[in-house]
């Protein structure tokens, strides 16, 4: 638990008032492309605290089966959030966002998000 706090306060931080809940479609004046902190080691570095947090609360209880469901769902789940959130992200900030992707991995396991190649 204390990793996806760490993450998430990190993450409150260094972003302000661009984090949300929502992808968003539209850019707006005041987003800028976050690329120090935690997100020098990660691109989505509250989704990365959260998976592991979800998978580690399992561990801890020492739950096998819950183990594989909420490893499968959340990597799923997030699979599917980032590439859609990638893509918005590199009609916003275009060759700046595509350097970034070289530089820095998404941080979870086996996913890569949208690439343009």
């Amino acid at each position: 638990m204390r990793l996806r706090r760490n993450c998430a306060k990190g993450c409150h931080h260094h972003c302000r008032a661009q984090l949300t809940h929502l992808v968003q479609d539209e850019k707006h004046t005041d987003h800028k492309l976050i690329t120090h902190g935690l997100y020098a080691y990660s691109r989505h570095p509250s989704y990365v605290g959260w998976f592991y947090w979800s998978i580690g609360t399992q561990v801890i209880l020492m739950n096998p089966l819950c183990i594989c469901i909420y490893a499968l769902v959340s990597w799923l789940f997030f699979h599917d959030r980032i590439y859609v959130e990638e893509y918005s992200l590199l009609y916003f900030f275009q060759s700046d966002y595509a350097r970034y992707q070289k530089r820095v991995p998404t941080g979870l396991p086996f996913i890569k998000g949208y690439l343009i190649e």
